[in-house]
């Protein structure tokens, strides 16, 4: 498999070249089987990567506003691509930072 082509979904797709953590099948089902209310309307993603699991959250739920956190400089950069490309860019924000940092900045 030539890992610099996107990972097509049915409603999306992810860039992952520039990512350590490629697709794979445990991300995957993760965003698949996570349990998610339909009266939720913020969600957090710790270590994005590629953006995975935001961006099958942001395809389940049609409300809820999804934070993505990314340490990585070059993840964030794909992330943030990704997020952008998708049709649910007006909902999705990487932020490029420590989950420390992160709870500072909100905080």
């Amino acid at each position: 498999m030539n890992m610099s082509l996107p990972f097509h979904f049915k409603e999306f797709s992810i860039n992952q070249d520039r990512c350590a953590m490629k697709i794979g099948t445990d991300g995957v089902l993760l965003g698949a089987w996570v349990s998610i209310d339909q009266n939720t309307n913020q969600i957090l993603d710790l270590g994005a990567g590629t953006g995975i699991i935001a961006l099958q959250l942001a395809q389940r739920n049609a409300f809820a506003d999804i934070d993505a956190i990314e340490i990585d400089d070059a993840a964030f950069e794909q992330c943030t691509e990704n997020f952008e490309n998708s049709s649910w860019a007006d909902r999705l924000f990487c932020y490029h930072a420590s989950a420390q940092e992160f709870a500072t900045e909100v905080d």
